[in-house]
C-alpha cells in the first residue's frame, strides 16, 4: 500500500516446497525489497507466528528504517477465538447456533417466528442467511428476544427441535448473551475500522486502547470464570 492508499501486488509466489524458518523467509523478503528499493518500503507486516515474527526482526535490523510491525487486525481475532473458546463463550455460542440453524431448517416454525417480529414491529429482522460474525449471532438473537420468548410459550408446538424451548427459556441466557456482546462488539469494530483503506497506525493503538477499557469496565460477579 502506499501513502495514497493505493494497493498494488508486486509478486505472488508460491514457497510450500521449503521450509519456512525465518531466515528462508528474510531470503525471500530481501529480493522483494531488492526489486522495490529499500527507500521505498516503510514497513513490514505480518501476523506473529514465531518464524514469521523473528523474519520480520532481522528485516528491521537489516534495515532499520523499515519497521517492524505486526499484524493488530489478526490480533484482535486471535483475542476473538479466545474469547469464544472460553466455557462460558462457547456453551452460549452453541446454543445460538442451535436455535438459528433450528428457524433456518423448519418452515412451519420460521414462518411464525417471521410473523412475530412483523407483528411487533422488529427492527433488523431475523437473519436468514449463516450469520458471518460470532457477534452478528448473538446481536441477532438478542434483538429477537421478545419474539422468540413467545415463541416458546405460545407456540412451542411448532418447536419440534426439544432443545429450542429450553435454551429459549433459560435462567440467564439472555442476559449472559449481552455480557458476550458487551465485549465482542468493540472487537467486532475495532477489526471493521482496521480493515479501512484509511486505517493508520494510530488507528491500531487506539483500537487496543478501547478493547482494554472495555475489558475492565466488564465487572467479575457476572462471570468469574469468563
Amino acid at each position: 500500500m502506499t501513502l495514497s492508499r493505493k494497493e498494488y501486488l508486486y509478486q505472488l509466489s508460491d514457497l510450500s516446497e521449503n521450509s519456512h524458518t525465518a531466515e528462508y523467509l528474510v531470503t525471500v523478503i530481501e529480493k522483494v525489497i531488492e526489486g522495490i528499493g529499500k527507500d521505498r518500503i516503510c514497513t513490514v507486516v505480518s501476523n506473529n507466528v514465531a518464524n514469521v515474527r523473528n523474519a520480520r526482526k532481522i528485516i528491521h535490523e537489516n534495515h532499520p528504517t523499515i519497521e517492524n510491525v505486526r499484524c493488530v487486525a489478526h490480533s484482535i481475532n486471535l483475542i476473538a477465538c479466545n474469547i469464544v473458546k472460553e466455557k462460558f463463550g462457547e456453551r452460549l455460542l452453541k446454543r445460538v447456533n442451535i436455535l438459528t440453524t433450528f428457524f433456518r431448517s423448519f418452515h412451519q416454525a420460521n414462518a411464525k417466528l417471521a410473523q412475530i417480529i412483523k407483528e411487533k414491529g422488529i427492527s433488523g429482522g431475523y437473519c436468514k442467511t449463516r450469520w458471518t460474525t460470532a457477534s452478528k449471532s448473538v446481536n441477532s438473537v438478542i434483538n429477537l428476544e421478545s419474539a422468540l420468548e413467545e415463541m416458546a410459550s405460545d407456540h412451542d408446538k411448532v418447536l419440534t427441535n426439544d432443545k429450542i424451548k429450553p435454551i429459549i427459556q433459560s435462567r440467564n441466557f439472555f442476559s449472559n448473551l449481552r455480557v458476550l456482546r458487551f465485549v465482542l462488539d468493540p472487537l467486532r469494530k475495532a477489526v471493521l475500522s482496521l480493515e479501512s483503506r484509511r486505517a493508520t497506525l494510530a488507528d491500531c493503538f487506539l483500537s487496543l486502547a478501547r478493547l482494554a477499557a472495555t475489558l475492565k469496565k466488564l465487572p467479575k460477579s457476572l462471570n468469574p470464570a469468563f
